[in-house]
């Protein structure tokens, strides 16, 4: 039976495996799309992690935007020689991805509508898109990949839902394909019939008017027809973003089945990617024969070393690929991503915890808190050869990433705290739990270096009544201190926290509603994760009020007021407070005045309340300057 770590080929090129990094904008290249040594040390991390075959974008034409790599002249051939160079040394192989610069419909930066591109004008895109590939030829990247999915121009004429086209290349199935298939014949008129081409496409678009797995099917056997060595099936496209990048909220392998419809059409590989999140997973999708290769993408973002881990080579748990889409999905366009499990990821060269000296780590580290912030530190430090002690109030770990783990679907944020305690564990780094610290507890430890993650509170905002008895905090709710199934609940705030927490206590049967004072709810979580928390929101009837300032709480009503009209919300049965949150730290200033040798640090939300995200990146950049 097969394995995901037995060899494959594509074209006459072999992997030594069958995991696939996959293509993803980072934004780590330099503002003209050179490859720089951030971007060296991206690739070359997760080649040594283990992966048989790496795919990077590379532009073939169009303007690129900061960071995003570009090969359209042959000045940019000597950053590639670089990446393959790197690559090669660890036994993996390198294609390009031929991902253009300057199309993309339903994200706001399309420049072009594909509707309007003349004949001339289409055949210099195909001869762009074959001169790209000989300039990665030339540069020794083993092969090459079309983006034909998510509303890249390639994408868009073979999608129903964009190309209105009524000439040759719009109408029939065999018309829209007529662009892609082109550009595969003609890169393999100018390459070699035996230069390895993968063609990437969305099974399934996943909105009304758009291709789904049937035609997708018929597409692929043309594209084999034309030459293509690998389908690589993807899904989704801006509309549906929630389906480029699948978030926690969907079930792991949702897009497997789509690889499979395609792999019994087709003789060539085929790899299936979207929500592959562990390599238990991959190999299951090779031995059930749905694709003969896995793509792992966020997986290897937040674990470089996960192949190496399944293998053995590398010992230690494996940070698991939460879904939460938080850094490498949320970022504004051509901004540099980020892993909320991985605050290295685009830091590679610097944050590269080296290990201190003997004499050096023997400095004593006091660790207060052991919620993201506090459990990073510890971990960080660890990997220099330090011994920190970790001091937690509560019976576990976590912080407010337990509460954070409970509303619908959020289930894999513990895997944050687990990945960090099973390494302390490992480790040999104790964590002290049902210790409240105190100036006088620090004062007898005495550290040399005390870290402050003690997180934060619940602001109070001035409501009158905001002491009634039918007041509770989200967290009060979320863990289970205040009971209000089958209420009538308002929650104050419609951030993140209120929207879940209403979430939550809609799912559990109470009829809320979430009174917001500026014009959205839940405004600053990414689209992917967006859509599902409205979705269920609306599918439980949960009232929004936006543009709604609270005025005061009494009895059982809420008094409110929206612009110059104020009125009552009756019959209120339970009120939740999520308007904001306030530092936690009532330890640092002291411990300065007890012992002013002592060097202090305060991280994540003891210093400013925020995101998980935040916390961690800010305690990793403590512990890699201690």
């Amino acid at each position: 039976m097969m394995s995901v770590l037995d060899p494959v080929r594509i074209g006459n090129v072999e992997m030594k495996n069958r995991v696939v990094f996959p293509s993803m904008c980072v934004f780590f290249c330099d503002s003209e799309g050179y490859i720089n040594e951030t971007m060296i040390e991206y690739v070359h991390e997760r080649a040594v992690g283990g992966a048989g075959l790496l795919i990077i974008p590379g532009s073939p034409h169009g303007k690129v935007g900061p960071g995003r790599p570009a090969l359209s002249h042959n000045g940019y051939i000597p950053g590639w020689e670089k990446l393959v160079a790197v690559v090669h040394e660890h036994g993996a192989k390198l294609f390009c991805q031929l991902h253009p610069a300057k199309f993309q419909a339903g994200r706001g930066f399309a420049i072009d509508d594909v509707n309007d591109f003349t004949p001339e004008y289409i055949h210099s895109l195909i001869e762009s898109y074959a001169d790209c590939a000989v300039r990665a030829k030339m540069a020794g990247v083993d092969g090459v990949e079309i983006h034909g999915a998510h509303a890249h121009e390639v994408a868009q004429f073979m999608s129903p839902f964009y190309n209105k086209r009524t000439d040759s290349y719009g109408g029939s199935t065999e018309n829209r394909a007529r662009f892609g298939v082109e550009i595969v014949e003609g890169i393999k008129r100018k390459t070699g019939a035996d230069y390895p081409l993968i063609f990437r496409i969305s099974g399934n678009e996943m909105v009304q008017g758009g291709r789904e797995i049937e035609e997708t099917v018929e597409i692929a056997r043309l594209l084999e027809k034309a030459g293509a060595d690998a389908l690589h099936v993807s899904c989704g496209m801006p509309e549906s973003e929630y389906a480029i990048s699948m978030p926690m909220d969907m079930d792991d392998l949702f897009n497997v089945d789509s690889a499979a419809a395609v792999k019994a059409a087709v003789s060539v590989p085929v790899i299936a990617v979207d929500r592959i999140a562990t390599m238990e997973e991959a190999d299951a999708v090779i031995k059930s024969k749905k694709a003969d290769l896995a793509a792992l993408a966020r997986a290897q973002l937040a674990d470089p070393d996960i192949v190496a881990k399944y293998e053995g080579r590398v010992p230690g748990p494996v940070r698991r690929c939460i879904g939460c889409n938080q850094g490498c999905r949320d970022a504004a366009v051509y901004k540099k991503i980020r892993c909320m499990q991985n605050a290295r990821l685009g830091f590679e060269s610097t944050l590269n915890y080296l290990p201190v000296s003997q004499e050096q780590a023997q400095r004593k580290i006091m660790i207060v808190g052991a919620g993201p912030a506090g459990l990073e530190a510890a971990y960080d430090l660890s990997l220099r050869g330090f011994r920190p002690t970790v001091y937690e109030k509560e019976a576990a770990p976590g912080g407010l990433l337990n509460l954070a783990s409970l509303p619908p679907k959020k289930e894999r944020m513990n895997d944050l705290t687990h990945f960090r305690v099973e390494a302390l564990k490992q480790a040999g780094i104790e964590i002290h739990y049902n210790v409240e610290v105190t100036p006088e507890l620090v004062a007898k430890q005495a550290p040399d270096v005390l870290i402050v993650a003690t997180g934060s509170t619940t602001a109070m905002p001035p409501i009158v009544g905001l002491d009634a008895q039918i007041v509770a905090t989200a967290d009060d709710v979320l863990a289970g201190r205040r009971m209000m199934e089958g209420k009538h609940i308002v929650v104050i705030g419609g951030g993140l926290v209120g929207c879940e927490a209403a979430d939550y206590l809609a799912v559990n049967g109470c009829h809320v509603e979430i009174i917001e004072m500026s014009d959205q709810v839940a405004g600053g979580l990414n689209k992917s994760r967006r859509h599902f928390l409205m979705q269920r929101m609306t599918e439980k009837d949960v009232t929004v009020r936006l543009l709604t300032k609270v005025e005061r709480i009494d009895a059982d009503e809420i008094q409110v007021c929206s612009a110059d009209y104020s009125y009552a919300i009756k019959n209120v049965d339970g009120v939740v407070l999520a308007a904001g949150r306030r530092p936690a730290d009532m330890l640092s200033q002291q411990v300065k005045e007890l012992l002013p040798q002592t060097c202090i640090y305060v991280v994540g939300d003891a210093q400013k309340p925020g995101v998980a995200l935040d916390a961690i990146h800010q305690a990793a950049r403590v512990a890699a300057q201690i």
